[in-house]
Formats: structure tokens, sequence, C-alpha cells
């Protein structure tokens, strides 16, 4: 198949979450079983650009920021839909594609859908990963009532219910976008692209000399760094070696509240600011640390950094009432705790360091399940299939 993946998110330059994760799995992925990928994503700077990775052609088009002063989001979001419509069906005038697979974030796909009529109709699915309706009744974003919260459902809507298929990453975003917008969300089928078992795997570093509890991801206060760093300072009082490695780009003003935090409990020796790290080097700085913890508000989907993590042979803590959840099974591949909840984290925290034994138990079941149920070999044939099935029943 002529596949085009779209995503404004694409490593290196622009990969700034599990979208960006998720689109280079499929797009490598899909190219290694033989189909002819192509990625429409983001440029950094008012060029076009077009470069071949691998098997994979990028194409990085800019914004729309060199013709008009884009001031908000919902602006932002339109005019970048129109540009990669223009783009889709310049890519589709050279090489006729099969499908083209969107992620529901940013509503990328809105004009192309809109745009589309019986005679001009390239099968087009939609991938969720943490759609917006669930963002603004969980996290409280895009703000109730503000004009991206309107703009941007009223997007994502016409997005899912145009698209010619939806699949999700997660049981729980299918449920959010089928209770929300009225779809049957028994008829998205869950899929991811999965993690690299052979990439991510135990044994690959010594573990740190002091406990090391690790966080790869945004590092955001929706993501509960917050509650991590609070639950870290009340365990130093009697781990006072204890260290937090935080890996990942920093939103503005985080980093400094954390340390002020750290500080103001006499820990000034307890985080650790990584920063984002090539993709490649994360296995090995995953396999230093005693135990994960991402004590995320809210996750969509399974979250890419938990399964990571798992393929390492780290027992690792989510939050439980979301899409990490799923992937996370209190006392076998993990432990799950209330968002928003110190104590319970400082009790599940000192429970692992404490019992090395535990963690190797839960360790080793962890990196079981990554194996057997998240290897991204199966999981990219079960997308391929996904994707065949939309091409078939759209003609």
């Amino acid at each position: 198949m002529r596949i085009a993946l779209v995503s404004q998110e694409y490593p290196p330059e622009t990969a700034h979450g599990g979208v960006a994760t998720q689109t280079y799995a499929k797009a490598h992925g899909l190219a290694a079983l033989g189909h002819d990928v192509h990625v429409i994503s983001h440029s950094v700077d008012d060029r076009r650009h077009e470069a071949r990775t691998g098997a994979v052609e990028v194409i990085r088009i800019p914004g729309y920021d060199a013709q008009l002063q884009l001031n908000t989001d919902a602006a932002r979001w339109i005019t970048y839909s129109v540009l990669v419509a223009a783009e889709v069906a310049r890519l589709h005038r050279q090489i006729r594609l099969d499908v083209v697979d969107f992620p529901e974030w940013a509503c990328e796909a809105y004009v192309h859908l809109l745009n589309r009529t019986a005679w001009d109709r390239i099968p087009t699915v939609i991938h969720l990963q943490g759609p917006l309706v669930m963002l603004a009744n969980t996290i409280g974003w895009p703000e109730p009532d503000s004009e991206l919260h309107r703009v941007g459902l009223a997007m994502e809507e016409s997005c899912l219910r145009l698209a010619d298929a939806i699949v999700s990453s997660s049981r729980c975003s299918a449920e959010w976008v089928g209770s929300r917008y009225g779809m049957d969300s028994n008829a998205i089928p869950v899929i991811h692209a999965g993690i690299d078992s052979a990439l991510f795997r135990p044994g690959l570093a010594e573990r740190d000399g002091r406990p090391t509890i690790l966080f790869v991801g945004r590092v955001a206060f929706s993501k509960g760094v917050d509650t991590l760093v609070d639950a870290a300072c009340i365990l130093a009082e009697d781990m006072p070696d204890l260290c937090v490695r935080l890996i990942g780009r920093a939103e503005e003003g985080v980093r400094a509240e954390l340390e002020r935090r750290a500080l103001t409990a006499g820990r000034a020796g307890l985080l650790e600011f990584a920063g984002p790290l090539p993709r490649t080097e994360l296995p090995r700085e995953l396999c230093r640390g005693h135990l994960f913890a991402a004590p995320s508000r809210y996750e969509g989907g399974p979250g890419f950094v938990y399964l990571e993590a798992m393929a390492c042979g780290l027992p690792v803590i989510a939050c439980t009432g979301s899409g990490a959840a799923e992937v996370v099974r209190t006392g076998e591949t993990g432990m799950l705790v209330p968002p928003d909840d110190p104590a319970a984290l400082v009790t599940v925290i000192r429970g692992l360091l404490r019992d090395a034994a535990a963690r190797e138990r839960i360790g080793r079941a962890a990196r079981a399940f990554a194996v057997t149920e998240a290897d991204s070999q199966t999981c990219i044939r079960r997308y391929e299939q996904f994707l065949v099935s939309a091409v078939e029943a759209s003609s």
C-alpha cells in the first residue's frame, strides 16, 4: 500500500510526546512490511523539506505563520489543517495514495475530510491517542467555554464522523469518544504500534548506586510530577540518598517549581533533570533505575513510557482510572495508585524500594507482558490489517 501518515509531531525535530513515538513506530514498522510510507509533519522553520530516513519519506511543511500572525490555538489548528489538506492532495496526485492515517490530536484531518467528495475520496482513518474531549473533561484543558474548547470539540467530532474508520490505542479513549460523540465504542478496535522489546530490554546498564525513581515523558503537572516530587520529599526523610531522575522536556516554570519544593524540604540533591534523550539512549537510562513512576492525572492510552519501562524489566507505577490501567496491573506488572495522592505513592514506592525480591518478580512479569502483548512486530501487523480492512471497506 501507499500510505501517508500525518502527524505534526515526528522525530527528531518535532518529537514531543506519544503521538510522535507512535507515528515513528508505525512508519518504520509498515515500511519494514513492504509498504510505501510517507510522513507529513511540521517543519521547524518557514520552509518545506523532504528527506528519506531509511525506507520512510518525511515531508515537513511550515505552518501559516508567515501569512498571518496566529494568536490562538483555534486559528493555528484550522490554518494548519488547510496546509495539510493541500500537501495530502499534492502527494496523492504524485503517487495515488491508498490510505491516509491521522491522529485525532489538533484535528489535522479537518479540512482534508471536509473537502472529500464521492469522486475525490482517499480512504482516511483516525487514530485515537488522547482525544480532546477526554482531556477537557479530565485535566481541564482546554478550559471549559473557551474558544478552543468550543471549536476544537466541533472539529474533533467532525473528523471522527467523517473518517472511514477509527482505531484507538486504548479502550479508554474509545469509550470517551463513544459516550461524548454518540458513537459505538465497541466498533472501534484497540490497536497500537507497540514497543521494540529488542531495543528496550533488561541488563543494558548497572543499577545506580543510590535508590533511583525514573520518570520519562513531558515534565508537566498534568503528568503528576508534582505529586511524585512531594512523595519523594517525604521518602527522603528515611532514604536520604534517594534520587528522582526526570527524563523529558519540562514545561515552562515546572522545573523551577519542582526544585523549589525539593529545596524547601531540605533535599537539594533529590532531583536530576536529564532533559529529552534520543530514543536509542533511553533503554540504557531505564535500566539504571530501580523503579519507574509516572503518576499522570489521566492517560488516554496505555502509555508507551510505561510499556518501554516494563520491557526493561522495571516495576511501574501509574494511576487508577485511565488508559494506563489497561497495562499496569497491581501486584503483577506494577502498582496503581489514585491520582493526586502523595501518601499512597509514598506507601507503594517505599514498599518496592525496600523489597528487592518484589521488584525483581514484578519486573520479570512486566517484561513478559510487554513482550507477549505489546511487541511492535506483533502490533504492527495488527495495524496493517486494520488499514487493509479500511481500504477494502471504502472501495
